[in-house]
């Protein structure tokens, strides 16, 4: 089997594989040093890696959406402590707004993200930062691989080039491994 039919079969079977192709964000290379044993053993011979690389990029030109997400200098802050918190409009004009990460209004009541709330909150915010981008973030890819990987999201938004994540700790740890495998 040629090298680009190996690449080719094992991104086919491999969902997560594929949204980071057509997503933009996939770190070629690490990609490539994770599939270099299966592509070895469909080939019969020791692939170099620059070439299953390549075989890559060929697939992902053919993956891709409009434009892509450079994740060079992508930079990421995990926030503990974090809590979700309901307040009336009255309530909410004596809040610290040195703690309020995000309001809406929803319903008559605001709810806001706030750093710190109550001493017992198992919420973390993940502030992930591109700073290599040159247009808005898609974030759509980063929440289907979270979800293929089962981290719990509460809540995504961005802001221009800052896409922020509100998980429970417990997922932090998968969520953050996902993203140093992108940079």
């Amino acid at each position: 089997m040629k090298v680009t039919e190996a690449v080719k079969k094992i991104v086919d079977e491999n969902v997560l594989y594929q949204i980071l192709l057509s997503s933009g964000l996939a770190n070629l290379n690490a990609m490539a040093r994770e599939i270099k044993s299966a592509v070895d053993s469909m080939t019969g011979k020791d692939v170099k890696l620059n070439t299953i690389e390549k075989a890559l990029t060929k697939l992902s030109a053919r993956k891709k959406e409009s434009y892509t997400v450079s994740t060079s200098g992508t930079e990421v802050e995990l926030e503990t402590g974090i809590s979700e918190v309901t307040y009336t409009p009255d309530e909410f004009s004596s809040v610290d707004f040195t703690r309020l990460i995000m309001a809406v209004m929803d319903e008559g009541k605001i709810k806001a993200i706030v750093k710190g709330g109550n001493s017992t909150s198992e919420l973390v915010l993940l502030k992930v930062k591109f700073v290599g981008a040159k247009h808005e973030v898609p974030y759509h890819p980063l929440i289907m691989v979270f979800n293929a990987l089962n981290v719990n999201l509460l809540h995504a938004f961005r802001f221009d080039r800052n896409v922020y994540f509100i998980m429970p700790r417990k997922d932090s740890v998968k969520a953050l491994s996902v993203i140093e495998k992108l940079r």
